[in-house]
Order: C-alpha cells, then structure tokens, then sequence
C-alpha cells in the first residue's frame, strides 16, 4: 500500500532508494521504506521489546528544519515513526481535553471552540502540527502572560524505550523535561491539556517606525494579551498586532456573522502597501518567482490594507502558511530586548538590501520546559527566514545570512528554537540552559542505549 504525505513532504531519489525529505527540502528523513504507522500503541510496544537494538524516531509532521527527526543516516533497520493513526480525542472534562498525540493541532483548536472552549497559551502559527511535535520543540505563540505550548499541559502518557508505559503529570518532579522532550525520554502517546472559558478577540493592527518599537515594546507587551510585531528594519517600519479581549458589540456582531472572523473596515491602515509590493518583488527575485506564485508571498501580503479584526484566537493568529524556508528563531532574555534591537538594528545598516522577510518579534512569559529558551524567565523571540526558490535553492549567502544573525544574539544571552535552524556550535547549552545537565541525566537513564537518538541529537548533546 502507498503511504500518503502531506503536500509539503517531498520524496526523492537517492541510490535508488525513494526518500522522504521535510517541508524544507533541506534533509532527508528517511527512505519509505523506513517509515513505519503503527496502527495501535501495542504495536509500538512489542517493536520496542522485541527489537531493542532498534533506532526509532518520531515524525510529527515533519515541519523542523534541522534533521532532528532523521534516521536516514542510522541504519536501513532504523524507523521513522508516523502516529498517523493515533489521533483523535479520548477524554474532556469541564476543564481538560486529552488528546493522542499524533493529532493535528488544526483538529484540537477546532474541538474546542464547538466546546466554547480554548488552552491557556497563545497558539503557535501553524496548526498542521501534530501535537506531539509540538509539544517536543516548544512551539510557542506570543503573550507574557503565558509561554509554550507545553505549559498547557497537566499530563502525558508516555512509552520508554523499554517498552514500559508511564503517566507524568505535574506532580512528577521530571514533568518539565517529558513536556518538551525532544522525542528522547520515550514516545508521547496522549496528552492531556488544561482549557479555560473560549473569548472573542480583537486584532488592533497599526504601523510605525523603529523608535516607536523601541521605546514602547515591552510596554505593548506588558499592556496588551497577545502582541506580535513583524519589523521591516530596512525602512524602519514595524507593523504590529495587540490582541485583547473583544468589547460586547464586536462579540455580538461576531456571532452574528455566523462566527466568522469579523473584518473592522471602518479603519484600513494603507501604511504598509509601498513596503509590502518593494519587499514582494524583492522576495520573487530571490525566490526566482518573477510571477508572484508561492505561497509564501501570501505571508506579506496580508499586511497590505490592514484592517483590525474579531475573532477566537485561533483565527487571528494560527494563520502560518508552511512555505519551505529556512528559518530561525532566538530568544532573548526580555531585559536585553532592546540591545538585541538596536544590535540587528546595526547590522541591517550595514547590510543593506539583504533581507527579504521582517524580523519577527514575539514576547512570552516563563515557561516550565527544561529545554525551553524561556525555562524560568520572560523572554523576546527574534525570528527570521529565507525562503526557498522556485528550483529549491535559497539565494547565494543564506546560510551565512542565518549564521551571522544567531551570532550577533548569542552575547546577550540568545538561545535558540531547536524545531528550527540554529548553528549548535555558536552554544554554550549547559551554560544557557539551568536544567541542560538534568535532561541529559534523565536521558541517559531512561534511554541509556540511545535508542531515541540520531546523529545530530547525538552531536546537540555530547559533552561540550
């Protein structure tokens, strides 16, 4: 029987072998033939018992850039692992859904609001995750009053390499490193999520320039539930979203369109419109699109006439489009937000007409995860990207472009996205990271024959 992807899979020859590659194009996962969709839980079991000199790794969706996910380089008996058919939800009470983790984060969000339901975290842009993946690379959407997407969590069901099947919850002193476990500590199979009442939203959007960002970011973030800002640093405009809680006529007027996110045209900010078509040509010359195509202009064309916006959560701002790309994410502790500014600031000065996508800033609070950027502090995510051409290429200078830019953050204290590119060598992890060291102990004992491994986790988390 033929395995079906997702469109943004690519299969690929090599040596004869058809080879799955992620949304990228930039590694390979695994030949088909090393993909593997257990039908049950029981299966996974047996495999692990029977087998236990066999590699495994999980898939998710397959959105990471680096090869986190890869047995390609392990072995023709080493197999990528699909939970394609362990999806759906298995419990609700008042106050918690559980969920199996290979379902679609899409599929989550949309349960909960028929339930008038929502989690407790800002969600993270693209919804085709599966949630397992996502909890294990600490997607995160935007808020100081939350963080990740792993902080919502109350419990998890977990099978060890051993074959043996465990429940975490927050009583458990380890419960910070299952939440964002990299697939190492054991293979996620459900997990159990706090919610807490639905509210209608509303997107304020509005444009400025740099000293505005500057002065008032962290004022917005502090003032505001959720605020992200996408700032064009070659001009010195940022345009930026507040979202807050809607006012009783938005909400009615919402539910009176059928629910529907709810455009508010009374206002329409034109500011945007000349950057938006100069950064569209610059973006098709890049990407060899000289037709304006791919999907990924879509991400900057929706910043043209921007109008504020009602709607759940979900809508405003689970709203990716997974073009491939190469992309980045570092965080800063919050109280060096404005030198990392001023710093990328600097170098876009002296690096002009290099960049072909905004920086994208994104504030969390705390968060709970071992591996997490945020593990006890309140930090900035600074992303940014290259898209790929149209013939799979990325414009001369990319890597280097996303190399130099990690390097400019890593001395205020920056620590990278690990579902993303980063440049492990740039990283002091068991110096940036207070519980690094626990999580490789932890590792070494649940997995001590690193059954959960492949060679760039084996290469994240040798001794340094």
């Amino acid at each position: 029987m033929t395995v079906k992807f997702q469109a943004f899979h690519s299969i690929k020859a090599i040596n004869n072998r058809e080879v799955l590659f992620n949304w990228s194009r930039t590694n390979p996962l695994g030949a088909l033939d090393q993909v593997w969709r257990p039908t049950h839980s029981d299966e996974l079991q047996a495999l692990l018992r029977e087998h236990p000199g066999r590699k495994l790794r999980l898939i998710g969706s397959g959105l990471s850039f680096e090869p986190i996910h890869s047995v390609y380089a392990e072995g023709s008996q080493a197999l990528l692992v699909d939970l394609y058919h362990l999806r759906g939800q298995l419990a609700k009470t008042a106050d918690t859904v559980t969920y199996q983790a290979g379902t679609p984060l899409d599929t989550i969000y949309a349960d909960l609001i028929a339930m008038e339901r929502m989690l407790p975290a800002s969600p993270g842009v693209i919804g085709i995750q599966t949630l397992g993946g996502a909890l294990s690379t600490g997607t995160h959407g935007q808020g100081l009053y939350q963080s990740a997407l792993c902080d919502a969590v109350e419990a998890m069901t977990v099978m060890l390499a051993s074959g043996e099947i465990i429940r975490v919850d927050r009583t458990d002193p380890r419960f910070g490193a299952f939440v964002m476990g990299m697939g190492m500590l054991g293979i996620l199979l459900d997990v159990t999520l706090r919610t807490v009442p639905n509210r209608i939203m509303r997107c304020t959007k509005f444009t400025t320039d740099y000293p505005f960002l500057l002065e008032h970011n962290e004022r917005l973030n502090r003032e505001h539930g959720f605020v992200k800002s996408w700032w064009f640093a070659w001009t010195g405009e940022s345009h930026i979203w507040l979202v807050d809680p809607a006012s009783d006529d938005e909400v009615a007027r919402y539910r009176a369109a059928g629910s529907e996110p709810l455009l508010l045209e009374g206002d329409i900010d034109a500011r945007m419109n000349a950057t938006i078509d100069a950064t569209l040509q610059k973006m098709a010359k890049d990407t060899k699109d000289e037709a304006l195509a791919g999907e990924h202009f879509e991400t900057v064309r929706r910043f043209k006439d921007a109008s504020d916006l009602v709607g759940n959560v979900y809508q405003i701002l689970c709203k990716g489009i997974p073009a491939p790309q190469i992309n980045c994410e570092v965080a800063v502790p919050l109280n060096r937000m404005n030198e990392a500014l001023e710093t990328l600031q600097a170098w876009q000065q002296a690096n002009p007409g290099v960049l072909h996508y905004p920086f994208i800033l994104r504030c969390t609070g705390p968060s709970e995860a071992w591996l997490s950027a945020a593990h006890g502090q309140s930090v900035c995510w600074v992303g940014f990207l290259v898209y790929l051409a149209a013939d799979g290429t990325f414009v001369n200078g990319s890597m280097e472009q996303m190399r130099e830019l990690q390097q400019l953050l890593v001395p205020l204290g920056g620590i990278p996205h690990f579902g993303k590119h980063l440049a492990m060598d740039l990283y002091d992890f068991p110096a940036l990271l207070p519980r690094w060291n626990d999580f490789v102990a932890l590792k070494r004992e649940l997995d001590p024959h690193g059954r959960f491994e492949n060679r760039w986790l084996s290469d994240l988390f040798a001794n340094r």
